[in-house]
């Protein structure tokens, strides 16, 4: 038995701790969903207590960063589970040191969230992180999963135009990241009260405020939308990278129906939460539809190489 394989319980680690941490940025919306952002009004203690006196929005406010110690507690047994395995040690070492500083700057924002009472840019950030985060472990389980395998993983080369067509959708995906926290956080979720229309008249009525947030956050929608189904279509035939693609568009149009049936049933609770999650499934999908573009080898590189060995 390898190495590997006797650390091999360490990649579903991973994978659970992916879907808690998704439970986590789940649960941090609907705090906010709540209005329980400041249920507890300091950090990193409630009411100056471990334990305080709980109603329903101490509840969920408490609850969030319970799970959140939680995540912290499983990061720390992984940790220590890969670095007492000398077959992962050297391979997970630098890894873990980024994932760890992702969590402490993420545990920084999730504090000053609170004490600069709920700042817009803390909001944001901490959302972001979140997902960073959370994709970052998801990547480990990737890799850890994939390194126990008994051959490795054949890949099909792929073209740059695949390649920069990637670099777009991230460049969008992170874009509604932000401006999903920003109309979050600006409580800019009914700034445009009908759809398809902004305010029953035009789409684009101003780029400015509150309103020019929530048309941006539509804009870029439909451009990430149109990013994910090009993305679906042009890698159509390369093995896993086709069902990832075709995943991540089909979560994108899932994102925008439950985004207009926000708006058209006023913000339900149930929905808000749905669509903090959906963003999250949609990051970790990207993640590692671009891991596959990035370990695949260039198109351009398999021609020369077979022209090369055709001239010996």
């Amino acid at each position: 038995m390898s190495t590997l394989r006797r650390g091999k319980w360490v990649a579903p680690g991973f994978a659970a701790l992916t879907a808690t941490t998704l439970g986590l940025i789940v649960l941090g919306a609907s705090v906010r969903a709540r209005g329980a952002g400041l249920a507890c009004p300091d950090w990193p203690l409630c009411f100056g207590k471990l334990i305080p006196q709980f109603n329903v929005l101490v509840a969920f406010e408490w609850s969030h960063r319970a799970l959140a110690s939680f995540v912290s507690l499983g990061l720390v047994a992984l940790s220590w589970a890969c670095l007492r395995n000398s077959g992962l040690r050297e391979r997970m070492r630098g890894r873990l040191v980024f994932a760890w500083l992702l969590l402490l700057t993420q545990a920084v924002f999730g504090g000053l969230t609170v004490l600069l009472k709920l700042a817009p840019w803390t909001v944001s950030v901490h959302l972001i992180l979140g997902n960073v985060f959370c994709l970052t472990l998801f990547l480990f389980y990737a890799e850890l999963r994939e390194s126990d395998l008994p051959r490795p993983i054949e890949r099909l080369p792929i073209a740059s135009g695949i390649r920069m067509l990637a670099a777009l959708l991230v460049c969008c995906l992170f874009l509604q990241l932000l401006l999903g926290g920003l109309v979050s956080s600006q409580y800019a979720g009914l700034a445009c009260p009908s759809f398809p229309t902004c305010d029953g008249e035009s789409m684009v009525p101003t780029l400015s405020g509150t309103v020019g947030l929530q048309v941006l956050h539509r804009l870029n929608g439909l451009l990430l939308l149109a990013a994910s189904v090009a993305m679906a279509w042009l890698s159509r035939q390369a093995n896993a990278m086709a069902g990832l693609s075709w995943i991540a568009a089909s979560l994108v149009s899932l994102q925008i129906a439950i985004g207009v049936a926000n708006v058209l049933l006023r913000l339900p609770f149930e929905l808000r939460g749905l669509h903090t999650g959906l963003a999250a499934m949609i990051v970790l999908t990207v993640g590692l539809l671009v891991r596959e573009i990035i370990l695949s080898p260039r198109e351009e590189e398999a021609i020369s190489g077979r022209r090369l060995i055709e001239a010996r």
